[in-house]
């Protein structure tokens, strides 16, 4: 037996590269983009492991999926 749904939510997000980690979304329907980089425990793997440096730390995509979740 087969069951087909109709497709309720499409994502229509926009991601964009700037330099090093930052990164920037824009997420509809939100009119201004959320940026995202590295901080805390990410940023110091990379700092040992690359010697990765940020000029400012921002929140990660991790923090945006685990609030999505808890929320």
């Amino acid at each position: 037996m087969s069951s087909s749904h109709p497709v309720i939510a499409t994502s229509r997000s926009t991601i964009r590269q700037h330099a090093g980690a930052h990164r920037s979304a824009l997420i509809p329907p939100q009119k201004e983009p959320v940026d995202y980089g590295i901080h805390g425990g990410i940023l110091a793997y990379y700092r040992e492991k690359y010697g990765f440096e940020v000029d400012r730390e921002m929140p990660a995509t991790l923090d945006h999926m685990i609030a999505a979740v808890a929320g």
